[in-house]
C-alpha cells in the first residue's frame, strides 16, 4: 500500500459518493471502488458503507481519513518549504478570492502584472475559497474578521456595509422590499442588523455574495446591505443610513512557509501600495 492510495478517503468524505470522489481525484469511479476494496482487503475490515444519504466512512475509515489528511498537509508543507526558498521574481502564483474582492482589486493585480511580467498569475474566483494548507492555492484574498492564525497575513482594507436602495424607490425603508444574504459570511451580521433596525420587515429575496447584492439592488430587486466601495460607484443608488450596518476586514493570506518567497513578497507589496493609493 502506498500513501497516494489514502487520497480516496478525503475525497469520499467530502463527496459522499464514488462518482463525486472520482471527479475530485480525476479518475474513474471504478478506480475509487477498486482502491477501497484493496484497502479493505489489506486491513481486513469494512472502511466505508453505502447508505441512503451516500457513502459514509466507518470508524476504521475515519482513522485512515485522519492519517490521509495528515499526510496531505505534511507533503504540502514539504513542497512549500522547498519552493519557499525561491528568491527569484519569476514563477507562478495561484490566488483564490471571491467575486467582489476580485472586482475591487483587479487594478492592483493589473499593476502587479505590469511591474512583474515574469510572474504568471491565475485567479480562482468562487463562493468557496481554495484551501491554502492543502496547497489548492498559494495566496488568498479574503473578507474575514477572524483570519486563520496559522497563516501569514496582512490586513489591507475593510468592507463597510450600508443599506442602499435605488434612488427612484421610496425613502421609507420600512416600505421597501428587502434582500438578504444566503448562507454565507455576511448572512448573520446582515440579519442581526435588519432585525434590530426593521423588525417588521421580512426579506423577499436572497443572494449569495456582496457583488450579487450590489447588482440586485442596482437592478431594483429591493433594498440591501452593500459594501460602500461597490455602491458608491453607482449614481443610481442612495444610501439609507450614515452609519454602517457592519464591517468586514480584507486580508491577504499565505502559508507561513511562502511568506519570504520573492514572488509572494512582491504581491503583498503591490497590495500594500494599492491600499494606500
Amino acid at each position: 500500500m502506498n500513501p497516494p492510495d489514502l487520497s480516496i478517503f478525503p475525497a469520499l468524505d467530502e463527496a459522499r459518493s464514488f462518482t463525486g470522489a472520482a471527479r475530485r481525484l480525476g479518475v474513474a469511479h471504478t478506480t475509487v471502488s477498486r482502491k477501497l476494496k484493496e484497502l479493505e482487503a489489506h486491513y481486513g475490515t469494512l472502511l466505508a458503507e453505502r447508505r441512503d444519504d451516500g457513502v459514509v466512512l466507518t470508524p476504521e475509515g475515519e482513522r485512515l481519513l485522519e492519517t490521509a489528511r495528515r499526510i496531505e498537509v505534511e507533503l504540502a508543507g514539504l513542497e512549500r518549504d522547498i519552493t519557499g526558498r525561491d528568491h527569484r521574481l519569476t514563477g507562478h502564483i495561484k490566488l483564490t478570492t471571491v467575486d467582489a474582492l476580485a472586482w475591487l482589486y483587479m487594478p492592483v493585480l493589473a499593476r502587479f502584472r505590469t511591474h512583474h511580467p515574469d510572474i504568471d498569475l491565475s485567479l480562482e474566483i468562487g463562493a468557496e475559497l481554495r484551501n491554502l494548507s492543502r496547497r489548492e492555492a498559494e495566496v488568498a484574498l479574503r473578507a474575514t474578521n477572524a483570519p486563520d492564525d496559522h497563516l501569514f497575513g496582512q490586513e489591507i482594507g475593510k468592507l463597510h456595509f450600508y443599506p442602499y436602495a435605488r434612488a427612484d424607490r421610496p425613502v421609507d425603508a420600512a416600505h421597501l422590499p428587502w434582500i438578504e444574504y444566503g448562507d454565507r459570511d455576511c448572512s448573520q451580521p446582515a440579519a442581526r442588523w435588519l432585525r434590530k433596525r426593521h423588525p417588521m420587515v421580512r426579506p423577499q429575496a436572497s443572494v449569495p455574495t456582496p457583488l450579487a447584492m450590489f447588482r440586485a439592488v442596482e437592478a431594483g430587486l429591493g433594498a440591501g446591505l452593500v459594501p460602500a466601495a461597490l455602491a458608491d460607484a453607482s449614481p443610481g443608488l442612495v444610501c439609507l443610513s450614515d452609519v454602517p450596518a457592519f464591517s468586514i476586514a480584507i486580508w491577504l493570506l499565505t502559508p507561513m512557509e511562502l511568506r519570504r518567497t520573492a514572488r509572494i513578497r512582491a504581491l503583498f507589496e503591490a497590495f500594500s501600495k494599492g491600499a494606500n493609493e
